[in-house]
């Protein structure tokens, strides 16, 4: 069954990761799309730009052999030397030559209509011929994308010699032109398309960053009610003892009695006093231990010992398998307290018949590995990646009730990460213990 816990820090995050995928993606394809289209109107704006330029040059020859006749028939009836005049037309570059039948064929320069694609019967037996390469000389810096190839024989019907389809976007332009809008479009798809995976991974980072802070805060109020409620427990106890003490109706022997209890309470009340200032202190980034070396073996000894009475007073045992001869870099008050609290914490979890602990330690390679297994309740496989996460608590109803606030085992993490080691979590599900395991750098 889900829990608050499971659900409500992340619905939010959630809400903005999809919004914003969302709106991004649509962007984004919005912006693919219109620059694909884009490219496409670029290529048909070229392509356009040349059949309007072949257009240009069809009209401004024909316009150019409209003015030549004009000019010639005009001049013509005016000339009186018909062979001179017919001569001095041969000045101009656009006409390369004529046949009249006022002029003898042997000095007329070309024969006939044979000799010109372009030619203009002007009357009286009057031919004009033009130069089929005066429109290609109109391209200018357009021939190396337009081909002309002018054929047939064109006399300037409806006054007009030269047709577009004479003219063609050579092949190879044509070519280039497609390439490019190919390429453009492959570009901008690529570059969209990367993007998209960048605004997803941003994405992705505000909704983790969102997440995190929506469980921080979440578990940050559990954790204060945990607190209130662990330390309002002693209180309540010391102010039960001394109301009953104020009384003046118990002997010495029960007085005794309510003077060890009042002491454990307060014992309780500093140590959860401690975890609160360890935590916060631990969180500073000069945090350092003072760290020197030491005989692991002898000092995990002594922390054992010293646990001795809170086994004895919740039925626990411990058995010991430790490698002699352990020599590391320690802070032996945060160390044991690391230690004490693995133990706390296994012992707390742990049926009363079932308190059965087994702490080893042994060499593996360069380091030295502190094995602490117990028969608890176990710990989820999908929660053992965050037990060591401030005020994190596993989230199953059978551990709930038991007390704690989400720092014993964020502070172990810290204080064997500032030993230059790691701590580890082993467990195959509720029902089946845990094993955690220390590991320190040995010095050599």
């Amino acid at each position: 069954m889900k829990t608050r816990r499971d659900i409500k820090p992340t619905r939010f995050a959630l809400y903005i990761f999809v919004g914003l995928i969302i709106f991004c993606v649509a962007q984004l394809s919005w912006w693919i799309i219109y620059q694909i289209d884009l490219s496409k109107q670029l290529s048909r704006h070229q392509t356009e730009l040349l059949d309007q330029r072949i257009e240009i040059i069809g009209l401004t020859a024909n316009r150019c052999f409209q003015q030549r006749i004009s000019v010639i028939t005009y001049a013509m009836n005016m000339a009186q030397d018909q062979g001179k005049f017919f001569d001095s037309l041969l000045a101009d570059s656009i006409i390369i030559g004529y046949s009249s039948s006022g002029v003898p064929a042997g000095t007329a320069k070309n024969s006939g209509r044979a000799d010109s694609t372009f030619y203009a019967d002007i009357g009286g037996g009057t031919t004009i011929f033009f130069d089929p390469k005066f429109p290609g000389q109109l391209l200018g810096d357009a021939k190396d994308a337009i081909d002309y190839n002018p054929s047939g024989k064109h006399g300037g019907k409806n006054m007009t010699w030269v047709d577009p389809a004479m003219f063609a976007v050579l092949p190879e332009v044509e070519e280039e032109l497609t390439r490019s809008t190919h390429g453009r479009i492959m570009m901008f798809a690529s570059e969209g398309s990367f993007f998209v995976l960048i605004t997803l991974f941003g994405a992705f980072l505000i909704y983790r960053t969102l997440q995190r802070s929506e469980e921080l805060t979440f578990r940050q109020q559990n954790f204060i009610h945990a607190v209130t409620h662990e330390f309002r427990t002693p209180l309540t106890s010391l102010r039960l003892y001394i109301q009953t003490l104020q009384s003046g109706k118990l002997n010495d022997d029960k007085k005794h009695d309510l003077y060890g209890k009042m002491l454990d309470d307060c014992y309780r009340l500093e140590g959860m006093v401690d975890n609160v200032l360890e935590a916060g202190r631990s969180g500073r980034q000069d945090y350092r231990l003072n760290l020197e070396k030491t005989d692991l073996t002898g000092d995990l000894g002594e922390y054992l010992d010293n646990l001795q009475p809170l086994l004895d007073g919740l039925g626990g045992k411990i058995e010991r398998h430790l490698e002699p001869n352990i020599t590391v870099r320690a802070d032996y008050q945060a160390l044991e307290r690391a230690v004490r609290a693995i133990i706390e914490n296994a012992l707390k979890y742990s049926k009363p018949e079932n308190r059965k602990i087994s702490v080893s330690l042994s060499r593996q390679g360069a380091f030295a590995c502190i094995d602490i297994t117990d028969n608890g309740v176990g710990i989820p496989v999908k929660e053992q990646k965050y037990i060591f996460d401030r005020f994190y608590r596993i989230g199953d109803e059978s551990t709930r009730t038991v007390k704690g606030t989400g720092l014993g085992l964020y502070l172990v993490r810290q204080a064997v990460e500032a030993h230059g080691g790691t701590v580890e979590i082993r467990s195959e599900g509720i029902g089946h213990g845990s094993v955690f395991t220390i590991k320190l750098p040995l010095v050599q």
